[in-house]
């Protein structure tokens, strides 16, 4: 089977066949840093994950439906669900929706995109959290708001986070080779992996590209980072009907995110 490299910067928001989500070996291999105590790579480690579940119940009621985008293994939506809510998960790689509906019964698991495929139903808070929502391009990210908006109940609120325009304080342009004779997180047998990063100042985002070559194929993947100032995220958010958006930094420690200048978003319908 031919092998090639794609060695040129994508196109802004470029697409690829491959998914590092969706790919069975490498969900695997997202599934087990999710669950990784100790780790930020996939899911904040658990002091974080409690701050920000105490920071959501802040800001959204005491009882309700409440819906999960990008639940990953359930790690949220476990919580909320203990605290008594009613809770939806949805996420497209196949071995955390596996992994959280093993775990608990009680509560609803959706395998798919939400982009694409967005849950029916009506909720009193969604929220989407490890900065998803800069995973996806402009259009994607209104088609997705719109989605949301329509779906929360009156006096519903959606919670995020996003990186800040200070991200670009902690990225840099790369470009690297890395061999893996024993096989890693990219595949179980001997790959070599080009990695680069790009960055688009003018539409405040970074695309993450990777090469993937073993002995039998080779795959190419982009992940975005879309970052945002303070006043466009907010008027995004008004625009597509939101009546109050509140901005709120610090609330998680410092970690090895991809960084730490990340801001937590309440949008209330």
């Amino acid at each position: 089977m031919s092998k090639t490299i794609i060695d040129k910067r994508p196109a802004l928001f470029e697409k690829t066949d491959c998914n590092i989500w969706t790919d069975p070996y490498i969900g695997l291999q997202m599934l087990k840093m999710h669950l990784n105590p100790d780790f930020d790579g996939a899911s904040r480690q658990q002091e974080s994950v409690r701050k920000t579940v105490d920071f959501i119940l802040k800001y959204i009621k005491p009882t309700g439906g409440l819906l999960d985008l990008g639940c990953g293994p359930g790690l949220y939506t476990s919580i909320f669900k203990d605290r008594g809510y009613e809770v939806t998960g949805v996420d497209f790689n196949k071995a955390s929706i596996r992994y959280a509906v093993e775990r608990r019964h009680d509560i609803k698991y959706i395998l798919g995109d939400y982009i694409q495929e967005y849950p029916q139903g009506k909720y009193d808070a969604i929220i989407m959290i490890y900065c998803d929502m800069g995973t996806h391009s402009d259009d994607d990210r209104d088609k997705l708001l719109k989605n949301i908006y329509s779906s929360l109940n009156d006096g519903g609120v959606l919670i995020f986070d996003v990186f800040t325009e200070r991200i670009v304080c902690d990225k840099q342009e790369t470009k690297n080779w890395e061999y893996a004779p024993s096989g890693g997180f990219w595949d179980e047998n001997e790959y070599l992996l080009l990695s680069q990063t790009f960055h688009y100042p003018e539409n405040k985002a970074f695309a993450y590209q990777y090469n993937l070559l073993t002995d039998n194929e080779s795959k190419h993947f982009i992940v975005w980072d879309r970052y945002y100032a303070e006043k466009e995220i907010t008027d995004i958010l008004k625009d597509t009907g939101f009546r109050q958006v509140a901005i709120h930094k610090n609330i998680l420690s410092d970690n090895n995110f991809t960084s730490n200048n990340e801001m937590f978003i309440v949008a209330g319908k």
